[in-house]
Order: structure tokens, then C-alpha cells, then sequence
């Protein structure tokens, strides 16, 4: 087997036929299994070079591996003892923007390109890039005999994509129909829209799901006074901003403006500073007076939230959420997940950032010290508890404005989420995870230093999510009374795997670093999940290399905490492998799973059924078929970047036994797959719902009020996008 960098994948569409490495092909898979990706971008694959072919240095170094196009893997098992890969990089209209300004281009040259910050990929003269590169979701409507599929983002529409050839059919409503986050007067082509990565659709309704939201926001652009103070007084700047922090930040709960209101009076502090040595260093009652005064906020944007509703037809349906005063919901942080219930969506304020630090990522190559102290500034924890709120399915009708959703606060981080169909007398039963004291938004920096020995940071790790937690993770069943808007019962679950501190006799299923899950009929276009009997869980682990100090500083005081700090970091420089998990929802117990060796990376997991004409069939519908995980296999040492790429299935019923199968090919190479869903079938969309690309962008650019700025940017449309949707 090939072997290649940690990080490594590849941008190229591919077609091949995995080779089986141990075992045997279980003859009865069956269907087809999707997983998206994402592969860096228009100018490097992943691992992102430090340097530019010129040697200059490259911006994008450093960013997080998740910034990156979406890049679709389909198995395909409907073919007895073969598994094929067929993989299509998702190619969207601001991706040919993207790809027709990047760096070696006229365009770029001219300073019309988009730029990598963080966890985003935007231009303050273009917009925001729509990866699409997180999940994907299938569906069906009145007369479609065959599974349709979206692909989707958590920064943009969803897009439909066929099934069979793996293009980009259509975004998913107009432009004009989604509410951009970003201010007006920006006059933004590609505009930021915050939904969902996880629409929901109702197999037995037929109508698909998602949201919009806006909230206050502002980036932090460092002010050309500033850097010019810095390239003439380093010494005096990293002083000031050491003092900002201990005296300043450490002390204050700030929200975004109110932060950027603070940075922007202490950079003219520092221009006056610059001139007078003998001005005293910034005070905590220089911050306080300023949030007297109130944050200047410059967007002018608004809270607001609002639920799209998709059957076909030619216009989306829109519902905006207010709560019980009729004000609208604000989200502090993002809207990851939708679900829902016969009678209910079920949304929520995700426990994953977007805070100013992670749209930071290298602004000044050539000074570390800035870098760390810059995302430390402008840091934010995520919430130790979760909003969700609950949304009567009934009250969305035509001729409504506004809906009222339930809050409901749940008392532990929670990203993912999977609800039973079933809802009698409105309690909604729901199984979380909650990433305590882990923040998936964050990731490797190249300043970073390891928490585990104060040592930096693996370079091979770089941009990969710092899923290093600070204590240990948790699974749960919750039910809530939608009636109420309480929570009338919870069974919290977490598990070290081991007894007392010895870390090398796991014996049990643990739960360290809760990952991603699955089980039978999963997003399924045809069968809701009446019931859902068990989950199939993935746990990262304990892995020294992804632990930073930054993490360990920002969540050594985390409130929910159950293992100590001292112990947390024992145990993860002894290291913890992964762990393939399966729940048994009755009883929330795991009644199986598999340890992986360490370095063994599972990446996703899916559960593929049983072809229905086996002879092999498990009596237990749900527990009828396979889990088919996409892995990175390293040295159990760490020492050499030498990664292989690798499909492993697992009989669903008998997980303790190892997998059944091990596939490889020498050219199978990706990074980071992240959701997967399964489908029955594999046919070409019937193409019945599309948005005119020409009509769509125009009508956005008709929009500006700069005229030179319309003139502009129509023309960077018809040079750049245009020509790839003319027939």
C-alpha cells in the first residue's frame, strides 16, 4: 500500500476498484455509501505548503483543514464482492470564481481573488466561498422513484447533486431567498449565508427542511495604523498587547463588538504610545469606559433566525422565529444540526464557534509571538451549555411570518444530535453527544506548543481540529415535553474504558473525544427513524499531538468537569486509541465495540444493510448489515509521516471481532472525511427544480449601489463563472 503525509488527499476526480488487503468482501453489501471531504483549495492540496513556488510565503499555511472544497467519495456495493470509489470535487459557482482568480491569474494579480482566514475562505471585495464540503443529505419527492441527494455547508445554500455522475445540479433556492449575514453595504457577489450542514427531510411529508440565520457579527481587520506602529516599535506592541490581555481580556466577557470597539481604541492607544513612550499601558478602565459608551456597531445587522421549507416547487417557504415575547431567537454560535419529529423541528445553538479567532490564522508569518497572542485576545470558549428550541411543525402555514420556538437549555455542549420520529403526547426523545471541554472549531496551529510537554507541535498535524478535549466526553438520551418546553428525563453516559489510572488495559467502551455516529435508516429518503434502537459511536480518543496549551489554558477551568486536569493530561500523554462504539438505546449501555490500535485514525463511519435477497440476515432489523469506515493508518510511534488510506467494514451485530474486510488502493488518497449517509440506489436526477446561475448572480449584482462596483463585478462574472452555466 501507498503510503503518504498525514494530511495528504488529492483534488482529482477518481474511479477505482479497492483491492482487498485482509479478509473478504462480505457478498451481500448492498447500495451505494456517500462521504464528503474537503481537499484544500484552488491553489494547494492539502498538507498546505509553507511556501508559494516562488518562495514566498504562502498565506494559506497554517489554515484549517477543513477550509477546503468539498470532495464527494461514493462506494458502490451493489455489485456481489466488489467495492468501487467513484470521488467528484463539488464544483459551485463561487468555486469557478475561486478557480479563475487564483493565485498565478490576471485577476488575482489585481487583487480580486479569495483568501483563506481560519475556518473561512472570503474576499472583502467578492464575498464568501460556499465549500460545501460537510454532509450530505438524500431525499425524495412526490413522483421520484429514486434517491435525490444535497450537498451541504454550514456557510451556504445547499446544492443538489446527481447521484450518478456526482456533478452539481443546482443550489438550493435563490439567492434572493436566503438572508446574507454579512452587512449590505459591502456589496458582497458571493454572499455569506449561515444554514445548516444538517437540513431534514420528512420521508413521510416529502418536504425538506433547513435554516437561516443572521446575528451581530464584525471581523476584525487589523488597522493600517497598527501594523505601521509594529513595524517600528515590536517590542513596545508585544508589551502593550501582553498587558491588553492580563489586564483587559482575562477580566471581561465581551462580545464581538464589543471586543472590536476595545481593539479599535487600544490600536489608537498604541499610535499615541508610539509618540509618547511615557503614556501608561492600556487599563482595564480604558475597556471599561469604552463599553460605556456602547459598541459601535457598524454592520448594522440584525439577530434573527428563520426555517426554509423546500417541496420542489419553484419558491422556498420562509418562517421567521421569534420567542414567547415575539422578539426574534439569536444564535451566539452556529446552527450545525436541524431535526425533527412527526410534529416538531428541533433546531439548536450548536456548541462550535465562529468567533473571531478562528478566522484568524497566520497575519504575520514572521512573528509567532503575535500570532498566539492575537488568537488569544480574540478568543472565545464555547458554551458549557446548549439552546435548542422546538418548533410546533403545524404552525408553519402559509401566510405566517412569524413562529414560536420553545427554548429549551440542555447543560452540556452539544454538536450532533439524532430524534425518533415518534413524539406521543409531545415528548421528543433525542440521543446527543456533548463535546465537553473540546472544541471542534479549533485546529493545529504552526505557533502551537503541545500540553502534554510544552514542546511544538507536530508539523504533520498541522490544520487538523484540535481534538485534544480537557475532560471527558459524554453521550446522552433526553427527552424532552415539547408542551412544556422542559426536559422530562436524561441519562447521561460517559466511560474512561479503564479502571483506576491504568490507561493501558482498556476493558470497556470509553468515551473520550466524541466524534461522529450512525445506525440503520440514517437520513433515510424513505423510512423515518420511529424508533432508534442503537447508535454506532465514534470516539478519537487521547492523542498528545492534537492537546495544545492553548486548548489546555482556554478549558482548564471548564465548569462540567468530571476528570481532573492533572489526570486529563496523564492520560493523554500515555495516549487513548479510538474506539468503534455500539449503543444500546434501551438501556444506554454499549454493548460492543472495537479498540483500534493507536494511530489508527478512523475517520467516518456509515452502516450499509444487508442486501435483501442474503442469506446471512441478522434477526435484529437494526443491527442487519455492516459499518463501513473510512481510516488513516499510521506507526504506532508517531515518528514517520507515512499514512496509508484504507476502508475497513465491520459486521454491525459483531463488532468485537474486528473488521471483516480491509480495502485499500494505492491511489486512494483523501484527508479528512467527515459525514456519510447510505442510499438504495444510484440514478440520475430527474432534474426537475434548477436556478438559472446567470439570472441569480445578476440579480445580486443589480443590487449594488456602487455603480463602478456593478460594472466590475459583472464583468468578473461573465469572465469567470458565467461561461460554465450558458446552456
Amino acid at each position: 500500500m501507498k503510503k503518504r503525509s498525514f494530511t495528504s488527499a488529492t483534488r482529482e476526480n477518481q474511479e477505482l476498484e479497492l483491492q482487498v488487503i485482509e479478509g473478504a468482501i462480505p457478498t451481500d453489501l448492498s447500495g451505494f455509501a456517500y462521504f464528503n471531504s474537503p481537499v484544500g483549495t484552488v491553489n494547494n492540496t492539502t498538507p498546505i505548503p509553507e511556501h508559494r513556488p516562488d518562495g514566498t510565503q504562502n498565506p494559506e499555511w497554517g489554515q484549517m483543514v477543513f477550509n477546503g472544497d468539498g470532495m464527494v467519495l461514493r462506494f458502490d456495493m451493489d455489485t456481489p464482492g466488489v467495492v468501487k470509489m467513484k470521488s467528484s470535487l463539488l464544483k459551485t459557482p463561487c468555486y469557478w470564481a475561486d478557480y479563475n482568480s487564483r493565485y498565478g491569474t490576471e485577476y488575482f494579480e489585481k487583487g480580486l481573488h479569495f483568501n483563506s482566514a481560519g475556518m473561512a475562505r472570503t474576499s472583502t471585495t467578492i464575498g464568501s466561498r460556499n465549500q460545501i464540503n460537510t454532509s450530505i443529505n438524500l431525499f425524495k419527492f412526490g413522483n421520484d422513484k429514486y434517491t435525490r441527494v444535497s450537498a451541504n455547508f454550514d456557510a451556504g445554500r445547499p446544492f443538489e447533486m446527481d447521484p450518478k455522475s456526482m456533478e452539481l445540479i443546482t443550489p438550493i433556492g435563490r439567492n434572493l431567498e436566503w438572508e446574507q449575514e454579512m452587512p449590505v453595504f459591502l456589496d458582497n457577489t458571493f454572499q455569506l449565508v449561515q444554514s445548516s450542514a444538517h437540513p431534514s427531510f420528512d420521508p413521510i411529508t416529502k418536504e425538506f427542511f433547513t435554516v437561516c440565520f443572521q446575528k451581530d457579527f464584525d471581523n476584525l481587520i487589523l488597522s493600517d495604523l497598527f501594523k505601521n506602529v509594529l513595524l517600528h516599535e515590536e517590542e513596545m506592541v508585544k508589551a502593550s498587547l501582553t498587558d491588553l490581555y492580563h489586564n483587559v481580556f482575562k477580566h471581561l466577557k465581551l462580545n464581538t463588538l464589543q471586543m472590536v470597539s476595545i481593539l479599535k481604541d487600544f490600536s489608537e492607544h498604541l499610535v499615541h504610545k508610539q509618540k509618547d513612550p511615557t503614556k501608561p499601558e492600556y487599563a482595564l478602565e480604558h475597556a471599561k469606559a469604552v463599553l460605556a459608551k456602547g459598541e459601535e456597531d457598524i454592520t448594522q445587522m440584525v439577530n434573527a433566525v428563520s426555517i426554509k421549507r423546500w417541496v420542489a416547487a419553484p419558491d422556498l417557504d420562509s418562517w421567521n422565529l421569534v420567542d414567547a415575547n415575539g422578539k426574534n431567537i439569536v444564535i451566539h454560535q452556529t446552527m450545525h444540526q436541524t431535526a425533527l419529529s412527526k410534529d416538531y423541528i428541533i433546531l439548536v445553538d450548536s456548541s462550535l464557534k465562529f468567533a473571531l479567532d478562528v478566522l484568524i490564522n497566520v497575519p504575520f508569518p514572521k512573528l509567532p509571538w503575535l500570532n498566539r497572542l492575537l488568537r488569544w485576545i480574540t478568543s472565545k470558549t464555547i458554551e458549557p451549555t446548549t439552546p435548542m428550541y422546538i418548533v410546533r411543525r403545524e404552525d408553519l402555514k402559509p401566510g405566517v411570518k412569524n413562529v414560536l420556538a420553545k427554548q429549551v437549555i440542555i447543560p452540556l455542549e452539544t454538536v450532533h444530535y439524532s430524534v425518533e420520529y415518534d413524539n406521543p403526547g409531545g415528548l421528543i426523545t433525542m440521543f446527543t453527544s456533548h463535546n465537553s471541554a473540546l472544541c471542534a472549531a479549533e485546529w493545529v496551529r504552526p505557533y502551537d506548543t503541545l500540553a502534554t510537554t510544552g514542546e511544538p507541535i507536530e508539523p504533520n498535524t498541522i490544520g487538523l481540529f484540535t481534538c485534544g478535549e480537557m475532560d471527558i466526553n459524554r453521550v446522552s438520551k433526553i427527552v424532552l415535553d415539547a408542551n412544556n418546553a422542559t426536559i422530562k428525563d436524561a441519562i447521561y453516559l460517559h466511560d474512561k474504558g479503564f479502571d483506576g489510572d491504568d490507561v493501558t488495559n482498556i476493558t470497556r467502551a470509553h468515551t473520550w473525544a466524541v466524534g461522529l455516529n450512525t445506525f440503520r435508516d440514517e437520513l433515510s429518503a424513505d423510512v423515518p427513524n420511529v424508533k432508534i434502537p442503537y447508535i454506532f459511536w465514534q470516539f478519537y480518543g487521547l492523542d498528545y499531538r492534537m492537546l495544545t496549551e492553548f486548548i489546555k489554558e482556554s478549558y482548564e477551568n471548564y465548569i462540567n468537569r468530571i476528570i481532573p486536569v492533572d489526570k486529563v493530561l496523564e492520560y493523554t500523554k500515555a495516549g487513548v486509541p479510538f474506539c468503534l462504539s455500539r449503543l444500546k438505546t434501551d438501556s444506554m449501555e454499549f454493548d460492543d465495540f472495537y479498540l483500534f490500535k493507536i494511530n489508527q485514525n478512523l475517520r467516518s463511519l456509515q452502516f450499509v444493510p444487508r442486501a435483501q435477497n442474503s442469506g446471512n440476515q441478522h434477526p435484529e432489523y437494526a443491527l442487519n448489515g455492516y459499518i463501513l469506515c473510512t481510516m488513516i493508518n499510521g506507526p504506532e510511534d508517531y515518528k514517520a509521516d507515512e499514512y496509508t488510506r484504507e476502508v475497513w467494514i465491520f459486521d454491525a451485530a459483531k463488532l468485537k471481532n474486528g473488521p471483516v474486510c480491509k480495502l485499500s488502493h494505492d491511489d486512494l488518497n483523501f484527508a479528512f472525511t467527515i459525514h456519510s449517509v447510505w442510499a438504495p440506489d444510484c440514478e440520475p436526477s430527474p432534474r426537475d427544480y434548477s436556478v438559472n446561475i446567470v439570472e441569480d448572480y445578476t440579480s445580486v449584482v443589480n443590487n449594488f449601489k456602487n455603480e463602478k462596483k456593478k460594472t466590475e463585478m459583472l464583468q468578473f462574472l461573465k469572465d469567470t463563472v458565467f461561461p460554465y452555466y450558458n446552456n
